[in-house]
């Protein structure tokens, strides 16, 4: 429990000099309970949020969704 409250902290701090300093946050919070604190904590700080299904390699594998996004535009058209 002493670590937990440890790295707490340090995410805390970490989170508030990212937001003192303008960066961009991605608030991820995909259970029932958290879907609709992520959404409002993050339309309230003006970041971006996923509170559904999170699609497996949108960070690790972006070049690959870039390009499946772009031909579901297509798609559409």
């Amino acid at each position: 429990l002493q670590q937990t409250v440890k790295y707490a902290d340090q995410a805390y701090d970490f989170m508030r000099d990212a937001a003192a300093n303008d960066a961009v946050v991605l608030f991820v919070g995909t259970k029932k309970q958290a879907a609709d604190a992520v959404k409002e904590e993050a339309e309230r700080s003006g970041q971006y949020y996923i509170n559904h299904r999170w699609l497996g390699g949108t960070l690790t594998n972006w070049g690959t969704i870039q390009k499946r996004i772009a031909r579901l535009k297509e798609i559409k058209r």
